[in-house]
């Protein structure tokens, strides 16, 4: 077990990247390059305009902004005050973003102009943010505030399997760790690395993965406004980053396009990315070893939640990684499968259960609402709500969510193990298998395929492949090509609207 040394807080790392690298660059975008001491003044500048508009210690200060130099100047200056910086998606409707302005409570909101008309009809003063000019904020220097492990530092929005968004409170403790824990997994370089910052940063995932650890090894932070295909693959071939989270999608039109692109002729055009971490959905095997031969890195899936800061395990980066789990728990950080029928039971390995979890990133609760909360923990362990299997390796498998499984003639179906073997079919691009009703009030195991350019659905060798590969009884019954899959603005995949999107289409027909 890695000894690690907790105690730093994220306004530490930041002011440790402009202490060690001053001249080195901090962030790229569109062209312009920002060194950590050029940062360091705009965080400044920014953080004494904020407090002359009032904004103190414990403060939520709302931002809804792309990826640009302006977020992480604006989320740095924020901390540097001591606020809370709550996170929101810049491409919410009004709809969408009352509610949640109105929970949190901001006086200051931080906005991208498209949505910035939106917002200032809520919050008492909005500060427009335009991507082709610096954050319009500058004012006398601050003291910097001294944080503490236990104090709130970011809001994240989080709506899991209910229909409410509930805001999950995360630490500068539970953030630094999660850093701190991902730097033993890899030799990241102080002030040499360059990471890509495609994923957004209103989520837990593309903060602490792209800027968060890439601010405490003072690399360079690739940023990207939106993770369109063309920019990711240029990004790759121009700026050469070595670190790259992303999600399987991303993987696999990246390669595509770079297959495809009159100045990408050879796999070089995707060089250089020593790590590639996949997350947020599952992995499919076949995008791996094509992947590793276009840039000569690694690529490796990881798991976790907004409420884990957000990572949880992640497959060794070296030859003991294993296609299809999602690794092993990160130092300090205690997982185990819970019998749902009573979840003190840790199930043996190989079966079933809830995944369980305990360490330093594990968040302390929601904002202003202890009954989702206490539902969220037993005995100490915070419930994923996912469903896994342990490995006798030690290794752990992803199959579903609690609220997902189907029962089909008595017996309990995971979506994910379905899933997988859908995908490693040839003519399937992305599986997701849901329930459909019978008559009889059971269910029938159903897959919504979005097929591979040129495959037709051929349901009797799909189903004939799934024979290989699953028990009789997880063969889907049905199967339904789609143009696309409901998902998340990671590509995440949301089974109960792909179930909606089934039901309503069958209801047509």
């Amino acid at each position: 077990m890695a000894d690690i040394h907790y105690g730093a807080t994220l306004t530490d790392f930041f002011a440790a990247a402009v202490t060690r690298f001053p001249q080195h660059p901090a962030t790229y975008f569109a062209g312009q390059t920002l060194t950590y001491s050029e940062l360091d003044a705009r965080v400044e500048a920014a953080a004494g305009a904020l407090r002359e508009k009032g904004v103190c210690p414990g403060d939520r200060v709302a931002l809804l902004l792309p990826n640009c130099p302006q977020h992480v100047v604006a989320f740095f200056a924020i901390l540097r005050l001591g606020a809370v910086v709550v996170e929101h998606n810049p491409r919410y409707t009004a709809h969408e973003l009352t509610p949640l302005l109105a929970h949190h409570g901001p006086r200051v909101a931080i906005a991208w102009e498209d949505i910035a008309p939106t917002v200032s009809a809520q919050v008492e003063t909005t500060i427009s943010v335009s991507l082709t000019e610096p954050l319009p904020l500058s004012g006398a220097p601050v003291e910097p505030y001294p944080a503490t492990l236990a104090d709130a530092a970011l809001i994240l929005y989080t709506s899991g399997t209910t229909a409410r968004p509930k805001g999950v409170v995360l630490t500068h403790g539970n953030l630094a760790a999660n850093c701190l824990q991902l730097e033993t997994q890899a030799p990241l370089r102080a002030g040499q690395e360059r990471f890509l910052a495609a994923l957004p940063m209103f989520h837990s995932y593309g903060l602490t993965m792209s800027v968060l650890l890439a601010v405490r090894c003072a690399a360079e932070i690739i940023l990207l406004a939106a993770p369109h295909t063309d920019a990711v693959t240029a990004a790759l071939a121009a700026r050469r980053p070595t670190w790259m989270p992303g999600v399987p999608t991303i993987y696999e039109r990246a390669m595509n396009y770079a297959a495809t692109a009159a100045d990408s002729e050879s796999p070089s055009a995707l060089g250089g990315v020593r790590y590639s971490i996949s997350g947020a959905a599952s992995l499919p095997s076949r995008i791996i070893d094509p992947w590793e031969a276009h840039t000569g890195g690694m690529l490796v899936e990881g798991y976790g939640l907004t409420e884990t800061s957000p990572v949880l395990t992640i497959n060794p980066l070296d030859d003991t990684r294993r296609a299809g789990t999602i690794g092993l728990p990160l130092p300090d950080t205690q997982l185990r499968i819970g019998d749902p029928a009573n979840l003190s039971r840790t199930q043996p390995d190989g079966v079933a259960g809830e995944i369980l979890a305990r360490g330093p990133q594990v968040f302390g609760g929601y904002l202003a609402d202890a009954p989702a909360t206490a539902a969220a923990f037993h005995e100490g362990w915070f419930r994923t709500g996912d469903m896994g299997v342990r490995e006798p390796d030690g290794q752990f498998r992803l199959v579903g969510r609690i609220n997902e499984k189907i029962i089909t003639g008595g017996f309990n179906v995971y979506p994910g193990e379905v899933e997988e073997a859908l995908s490693s079919h040839p003519d399937i691009a992305q599986a997701a298998v849901v329930s459909t009703p019978r008559s009889d009030g059971s269910e029938d195991v159903a897959a919504c395929v979005v097929l591979s350019p040129g495959a037709r659905l051929n349901e009797a060798a799909l189903r004939e492949h799934c024979r290989g590969l699953l028990a009789h009884y997880k063969v889907p019954q049905r199967f339904f090509a789609m143009d696309k899959l409901a998902g998340d603005q990671l590509g995440k995949l949301r089974r109960r609207d792909v179930r909606r999107d089934l039901l309503a289409r069958l209801h047509r027909d």
